[in-house]
């Protein structure tokens, strides 16, 4: 029976090896392979019930580890905490490597502090252990640029004086030789694990570019590009290396340079990610060709959208039909139209409905639930006075009959939607007419959690809006939904009174400017035609256009402030509000 289990095993057929093993749970070892396959398996709950079932009859450290990644991998972080704290009190051989477990729980769960802790002590008994320099750096990799940049600079100094201690021979280069010299064995093995050539390549392949990287989230621009610059010929097979490099050639305005760098990623791998940021930058640049080729790349984010996505089934069926006919497959035919990605997209995205209304004979629009009831009412609206519109029906949930599906951001691929045509198509969202107060009301909304540990940073202090505005003569009104913060008695709080986007919606009503970041309710704003400011940080998102010259492709009356200092913002705020 064992030898069973230990052939499938070591031949790498765990669900022929769990199968047996779960035959003889009462043998230990069938229990410890058991365990091991449900976690080779990534059967978590499996494994969780047999490791807590191995370390009940066998208590050892190794168990307990085994229990702990469990725990972990089934969310129940304070249960492997405890136990790693309790496993920690044996201090026997497994020790270090239970703290290094512990530690890189603590940066699961965000307690950074504790993590660099035991690095740090880690690192004092290991002293020119690459990888646990390389697990330190990283520590504060996504959440704080600057202590990982300062991490990644002491990584770099002790590689520098690693190599130097090599050359002046105070440290000797393990080399691999055959010798039946017993002393000449012995010493060897004393001697420290490294090389010059070693360290070069960790450095010039692994650190430097993420450090290259760090200087362009911190806005280091020209030492960033020096930096990539300096290490293409180290990494010509690296297509993380050539995708980051070409975000920093994308801020710096380099777009030829940093077509090329994305192609050159996609060269060495064909990921959805290197596509879709191609896509970004394709799109972002203006142009009509570009835009056409950035479409198709475009796609290649449905690849993330699994949950979202409503059927691959009636997408591969959509995309067939459109490679062979193309627009005219969708004549005549009734076609589902589904909301994969955010609220914001879905404003944006929606001005195409008029494009697929003109081709097909009924168009089945499922929005987001909480935007149904405004598109529903929107879609009534507007059929009473034109026909933009009269054969699209907004549902609640998705239907059974149709002929094609398709994203509604899909649309302007499928069909056929030029870069020209996006601002000239009517969104089914239709104006207010605002009457004339005496005083002026300016609606605001400054951060949304979306884009917390987003690629693009867009959140904005409420102070900096609070000061910007303090002298101004006009009535303030937040429309900010989430985030921890406090309004002063002056401003009014319509967020209490939004339960959904139609609620948004007729909030908006007598707003006569709308200032906000880049949002969902910046995108209803500009549908509804109020005069809305977009706040955006420097590095922003490709639907607003160049870095150097950002313009809106979906809304042409959108007034862009990209916030590079913000002293000589709030006076530029100021001067648009009025302009206003």
């Amino acid at each position: 029976m064992l030898n069973q289990i230990y052939y499938y095993y070591f031949n790498s057929n765990y669900e022929k090896c769990l199968k047996i093993s779960e035959k003889y749970l009462d043998n230990i070892d069938a229990l410890t392979y058991a365990t091991l396959c449900s976690f080779k398996l990534s059967i978590n709950d499996k494994a969780l019930y047999y490791a807590k079932q191995l370390f009940l009859k066998n208590a050892t450290s190794f168990n307990g580890l085994f229990l702990a990644k469990a725990y972990i991998l089934n969310s129940k972080f304070q249960e492997a905490l405890d136990l790693f704290k309790k496993l920690l009190e044996k201090n026997d051989a497994l020790h270090d490597e239970i703290n290094l477990e512990l530690a890189l729980l603590f940066q699961m769960i965000g307690k950074l502090e504790e993590t660099e802790k035991i690095f740090q002590n880690l690192l004092k008994k290991d002293l020119y252990n690459l990888n646990l320099w390389k697990s330190y750096a990283e520590i504060y990799f996504k959440k704080d640029f600057n202590k990982a940049l300062k991490a990644h600079e002491e990584l770099c100094a002790f590689c520098i004086q690693t190599n130097e201690k090599i050359k002046q021979g105070l440290l000797v280069e393990k080399t691999h030789f055959n010798t039946s010299n017993f002393q000449d064995r012995l010493q060897n093995k004393t001697k420290e694990n490294i090389t010059i050539a070693k360290i070069e390549e960790f450095l010039n392949t692994q650190i430097l570019p993420q450090k290259a990287y760090l200087l362009f989230k911190l806005f280091k621009i020209e030492q960033s590009l020096a930096l990539f610059q300096s290490l293409q010929e180290f990494n010509q097979h690296s297509a993380q290396f050539w995708q980051n490099y070409a975000k920093v050639l994308e801020f710096s305005s380099n777009y030829q340079n940093a077509y090329h760098a994305y192609q050159k990623a996609l060269s060495l791998h064909s990921h959805a990610t290197y596509k879709f940021d191609l896509a970004y930058l394709l799109m972002r640049m203006g142009v009509e060709d570009n835009f056409e080729e950035g479409k198709k790349f475009y796609e290649s984010r449905l690849f993330y959208a699994h949950n979202e996505t409503f059927s691959a089934y009636h997408y591969n069926k959509t995309m067939q039909a459109f490679n062979k006919d193309g627009i005219e497959a969708f004549k005549n035919k009734e076609i589902l139209v589904f909301c994969e990605q955010g609220y914001g997209d879905t404003i944006m995205y929606s001005r195409c409905l008029e494009k697929i209304c003109q081709i097909a004979s009924n168009v089945l629009f499922a929005p987001q639930s909480a935007m149904y009831e405004m598109f529903k009412s929107q879609i009534k609206i507007l059929n009473q006075s034109e026909k933009s519109f009269k054969n699209l029906k907004v549902l609640k949930s998705l239907p059974k009959n149709f002929d094609y599906a398709m994203p509604i951001c899909s649309l302007p691929f499928f069909m056929d939607i030029k870069l020209t045509e996006l601002s000239q198509l009517k969104t089914p969202i239709k104006a207010y007419h605002r009457t004339q107060d005496k005083i002026k009301k300016i609606g605001i909304f400054w951060f949304t959690p979306n884009a917390i540990d987003s690629e693009t940073t867009r959140n904005f202090e409420l102070e900096f809006l609070l000061d910007s505005l303090k002298d101004t003569p006009y009535e303030l009104i937040s429309f900010q939904m989430q985030g921890d913060y406090k309004l002063p008695d002056k401003i009014e709080n319509r967020a209490t009174k939004i339960k959904n986007w139609n609620d948004t919606l007729n909030n908006l009503s007598d707003i006569d400017c709308m200032i906000t970041i880049d949002s969902a309710i910046a995108h209803l704003s500009l549908a509804l035609e109020i005069p809305t400011i977009v706040l955006l940080k420097p590095r922003f998102d490709w639907r607003w256009g160049k870095f150097e010259q950002p313009k809106s492709f979906f809304w042409s009356k959108a007034k862009i402030l990209v916030v590079k200092d913000e002293k000589n913002a709030k006076a530029e705020l100021n001067k648009l509000i009025k302009t206003i």
